[in-house]
Order: structure tokens, then sequence, then C-alpha cells
């Protein structure tokens, strides 16, 4: 093994360990030549006449060479090394001064992010990953410690056992990799796919938001017992970060690799949980160490989902016209409100004194807008005979603020929740007794709408929604009817919570 201070080929000068494992170690070398610092990965010595671990070896160097991504670590250099007079083989690539996501995880004293801190790096794993894909590249090893930060971006590295289809340095029916980020399906034997590296980042992901695993992981029994039990909802073990990412995480770790999203999609959804999150009424920031709840996989808990809006042009069941009225007439009322108070503003802010003053006689009245009217401001009565007193402005009158039907607005969602059910009826989507289901809480929040019972119509609205997290992170449905039901049961849980105590 090359000491600090050596340089190798002659021009990658050693300046210090930055990394160790089974099989090579990391080092922060000088470039010499182009005078810069580089990552070197050297080959440990007992590895070098192991044929399979240096195939290992020079795979990654292929695969690096193979892809340009600003979030896949770039290699510069390798040299084969010669075992005869004791060389190593070595890769030069680019270095992450920000260390890795494990180091982060670590220094947290928690185990967690914040969401914006690791969301931000999720997105960026995901881009490098749909990249990786793209070109037929599956990793088969994301967990943090082979994702690296450097310059405000994160990057995946360690590709020494990815594969572009099947491989001939894996046994059939062995799996390969960390454990506890397999998917079910390569503890089980089965080939690694992009679904498995979808799988590995959900875990990423959960870890990095809770600060523990979403499965059990006391022991490698345990392990692979829990591979195909439903995972934990992100809101079950961390409820001071709400429900944002449950749905999301979920559908990441379902045990059907099917029923993933791509890396890329998975990067969409995780992006839009957290604009959710940021938006989410009252305390954003996490409560850590809250503790998890007593009812594991059934807890009940508010589903904030984020999934892509569902095309209903091309969908069965697709919007009643009573339905998509009563959504334009929520949309209308909202865009009054707006309207209505810049009227407010210039009418009465005018008026201060701060502002200019009205001019006499300025008033009249707006025409109705979809919910709201405001009342017309009387000028003053003319004068049929002269006046010598000055006739003071009028002061305009209070413009009422518009409200909006939030029982309209939430019969809209009831509406769409019932749509996106009946839609997903049927092969890839609900079967037996799991439509039934939710309609029956759907039919409970439609009879508290009627009793104007509020907390009842939350409650339903919540017991909906978690089945469906549960149902998206069992596999009991494909991606497009997650999705649809997903959406709809964020907009019900919404409408629930906006309702007037």
């Amino acid at each position: 093994m090359p000491s600090i201070g050596e340089s190798l080929a002659g021009r990658y000068r050693l300046d210090a360990v930055i990394g160790s494992g089974g099989f090579a170690t990391v080092f922060r070398a000088r470039d010499l030549r182009l005078r810069r610092d580089v990552a070197v990965k050297v080959l440990l010595a007992n590895h070098v006449t192991d044929p399979v671990v240096a195939a290992r070896f020079e795979q990654e160097a292929r695969v690096l060479a193979a892809i340009s991504h600003p979030n896949v670590v770039a290699i510069h250099d390798v040299a084969p090394g010669d075992p005869g007079v004791g060389d190593e083989p070595f890769l030069v690539m680019d270095l992450c001064e920000g260390g890795s996501l494990a180091d982060r995880l670590a220094a947290s004293g928690n185990g967690a992010l914040q969401p914006d801190e690791i969301i931000s790096i999720l997105e960026d794993i995901t881009a490098g990953l749909a990249a990786l894909h793209a070109v037929g590249i599956v990793h088969r090893d994301l967990k943090p410690s082979n994702i690296l930060l450097s310059d405000g971006r994160a990057r995946i590295a360690d590709l020494g056992i990815a594969v572009a289809g099947p491989s001939e340095l894996t046994a059939v029916g062995t799996t390969i990799g960390t454990l506890v980020y397999l998917a079910p399906e390569q503890r089980a034997g089965e080939p690694a796919s992009p679904a498995s590296d979808v799988h590995a980042l959900g875990v990423v992901a959960f870890l990095g938001l809770t600060g523990t695993l979403p499965r059990p992981a006391g022991s490698v029994t345990e392990v692979v017992a829990a591979s195909n039990l439903p995972v934990r909802l992100v809101s079950a073990v961390q409820p001071g970060l709400g429900s944002a990412f449950d749905t999301v995480i979920a559908s990441a770790l379902s045990v059907d690799p099917a029923r993933r999203p791509t890396a890329a999609d998975l990067g969409t959804m995780l992006a839009s949980a957290l604009e959710r999150w940021r938006a989410r009424p009252g305390p954003v920031a996490p409560v850590w160490g809250a503790p998890a709840s007593a009812a594991g996989d059934d807890a009940t808990t508010v589903v904030d989902v984020a999934l892509p809006r569902y095309d209903e042009s091309t969908a069965e069941g697709a919007a009643s016209p009573q339905r998509e009225g009563r959504l334009v007439a929520v949309a209308g009322a909202l865009l009054a409100a707006l309207f209505l108070g810049l009227v407010g503003y210039l009418l009465l802010g005018f008026g201060g004194s701060g502002g200019r003053a009205s001019p006499p006689g300025a008033g009249g009245s707006m025409g109705p807008s979809a919910s709201a009217r405001v009342s017309p401001t009387a000028g003053p009565t003319p004068s049929t005979t002269p006046s010598t007193a000055p006739t003071p402005s009028p002061t305009p009158s209070p413009v009422p603020t518009a409200t909006v039907d939030s029982y309209g607005n939430a019969r809209a969602a009831s509406d769409e929740m019932g749509a996106a059910i009946a839609a997903a009826r049927g092969p890839g989507g609900l079967n037996g007794h799991e439509p039934k289901d939710l309609a029956d809480h759907l039919a409970g929040f439609d009879r508290a709408l009627d009793k104007r019972d509020a907390k009842a119509a939350r409650d339903e609205a919540v017991a909906l929604a978690a089945q469906v997290a549960k149902l998206i992170g069992e596999g009991a449905v494909d991606a497009q009817v997650g999705a649809r039901l997903g959406t709809a049961a964020d907009l019900l849980v919404e409408a629930a919570n906006a309702l007037p105590d």
C-alpha cells in the first residue's frame, strides 16, 4: 500500500487518507501536472491477485467512464497496476470536499437531517440514478456512504458492483450489496434492476428524514424476515414531520418492484412533497426524538400525498360535470378573494394618511364574482343649491372580505375521491374488500359534512388517507392507480383540515 507523501505514476501525490473499506483505500491527492486536488482510490494489496475483486475494480472504472453527469462522480485517470513489482491498481476521481451523506447524518446528532437539506440531496441522486439507468447501469449498492457531497451538490460514487445487464461476477442466486438497503427481490436472490436502486434510495430517504430504518434491522435474521412486511409511515416514526412524505416514500419502498416509481419520477415526487411540507400550517420543524406510534403499520396518520397529478382526460371514471362545476366554483372563489383583497387595498389604503386622498365622489360598485360581491361605496349626494362650505371627501365604506365555501370545497374533494376509487377497481388496482373499505370511509366523510361535523369529517379523511398509504406501501395497486388515489386522498385531507370547527 502506498504511503502519504508518495507519488503514484509520478503524478499524483498522496496527501491524506479520506476513506477506507474492505477492498480499497481512498486518498486525497494532488495532481501535480494539472495542479488540482483529486481523490485516488487504490486497491488493497491483498486483493490485487484476486481475479474477481480486480475485475470489479476495473468494472468501476469502465462504468464511471461510460457516464458523464453532474450527480455521478467523474473519473479522470486509471492505472492497471503491476502485481509483479508491487504496484496496486488505482482510479483517479473527483474529490468531494463535503464527505459522504453517512458522515453528514452522523454529525447531525440524531441521524437525520431537516427536510430541506435531505430532499435536496435526494433530488440530486435521483437525477444521477436516472442517468445511470438510461444507459442500462444498475448501481446495486446505493447507501449513505456512497453518496458524496461537494460544492452544494450530491454525487453517486462507488460503482464497483454496478452492472450493465447480467453480471458474470455474481453467482446466480446470490446477493451482493449492503443488506438493509437491498430490495426484497435482491434478498431473494433475484437480479437487481433500476427498481432495486429506487428501493435503496427509499431506505436512504426514510433514514435521512427519521434517523431510523423503515423495517426492523436488529439482526440478519430480523432483516430477512422483515423483507416482505409493509413499511412504517414516516409520520408514524417522526410525527413532527407531518405526513407530506408518507406516500412517496412508501411507494419507493413497495415490496413489488413494479409498483415503485422510476428514479426520475421519485425525484419529482420528493420535490412536490417538500413543497407541501413547507406549506403545511403550524410548526414546520420536526420534533426530533418524538415517540413512534405504537400502532406500527396500522397507525392512523394524516397523509399529505405528494404525487404527480393524474391526467383525467385518459382515465376511466373521469370527472362528472357536477364535480367539475364544484371545482371550478372553488377555483373562482379563490381568485375572487385575491381580486377583492386588491380592491380593498386600493380603496382603503389610498384614503389613509399615507396615500393620496380619494377624489370627491369616488365610489361605484364592482360586478359580482363567482362567490363574492363588493358592496357599493356611496359617493356624496349632489346638492341642488350651491354651498359655500367645501364638500368633504367621502370615507369609503369597508369592503367585505370574500370567503371560500369550505364545505363546498370538501364536497368537491369527496367527489374526486369517489371518482378515484371507482377508477381504481379492476386489474392493477383495488379488489376484494379494499374499495369497499375506502368507500365506507368516504361515506362517513360525506355524512359528517351533512351534519357540519368538522372533527368527524377530519377523522374519516385521515383514516381513508392512511388506508390509501398502506395500500401503496404494500404494493396493492400499480403506480398510476396509486398516484390518483394518493392525490385524491391528499385533497380530501386538505379540504377536511380547512373546515371551520
